[in-house]
């Protein structure tokens, strides 16, 4: 098993679902998290965030932790995913809102 891709694969995943602006995550948070799956503490954590920044993802460094800057929606890309599914007239009323409901709850978890 390739542990050391894992980690950070899953420091990645946890900066983009856990993190934003306003809610930065700290390498203990994240080491805490990811300790569920493989043993891991903050250095590591640390040092996968610095091999991630120098690769080229968009990992901000706050006083209170880090976040991931970019989203893979704006706001309005957003709005018309959810028009969309609201809109199609190839489901029924509660289809729509289901899906509705779950996309929201990913979403929600993402953007806050």
């Amino acid at each position: 098993m390739e542990t050391k891709k894992h980690l950070i694969i899953l420091i990645l995943k946890i900066l983009e679902t856990e993190s934003d602006s306003e809610h930065p995550i700290t390498q203990m948070k994240i080491a805490n998290i990811i300790s569920d799956i493989y043993p891991c503490d903050r250095k590591t954590v640390g040092r996968n965030i610095g091999f991630l920044i120098g690769v080229g993802y968009p990992i901000i460094k706050t006083t209170k932790g880090f976040y991931l800057d970019k989203k893979k929606f704006t706001v309005d890309e957003v709005k018309f995913v959810l028009k969309a599914v609201l809109d199609s007239p190839d489901k029924t009323a509660k289809e729509k809102v289901d899906i509705a409901k779950r996309l929201l709850d990913i979403l929600n978890k993402i953007y806050r």
